[in-house]
């Protein structure tokens, strides 16, 4: 389904406005659409990667990592965000065939993949136990 631009930017346009720039409640209305129509905006330029990433991890980063988040479109998540680095870590948000992850990469190469909810934290505590 490939729902019409102009469609998909103003129901982004009310969802924001109900959502009051509440990030919490932005995912619930993101929730309660249908999942080909909420994979659409969770992938559009319409929304940033920071209302993608809540959606999919219910996680709010630190205010850095959030302003990162802010700055790059949702479109973006299919290629990969560098969205914090850790001592010589880089955390990258993805999204490929649907799923969500966290990836922790040394710059060239991926040292692990985390999925999930609790991706963020688990990708945290990699490079606590393991330095990159």
């Amino acid at each position: 389904m490939e729902t019409d631009y102009f469609e998909l930017a103003s129901l982004v346009e009310r969802m924001l406005e109900i959502a009051n720039d509440n990030i919490e409640k932005l995912a619930e209305i993101l929730d309660s659409l249908d999942e080909e129509l909420r994979m659409e905006l969770l992938t559009s330029d319409l929304l940033n990667a920071l209302q993608a990433f809540y959606y999919f991890f219910r996680e709010i980063p630190s205010e850095l990592v959030q302003e990162r988040l802010m700055l790059s479109p949702a479109s973006e998540i299919a290629s990969g965000v560098v969205f914090e680095e850790i001592d010589l870590c880089q955390l990258v948000f993805v999204l490929r065939d649907g799923r969500p992850s966290v990836l922790v990469s040394d710059g060239s190469n991926t040292l692990a993949t985390f999925s999930g909810r609790g991706a963020y934290r688990d990708a945290i505590s990699y490079i606590e136990e393991h330095a990159c």
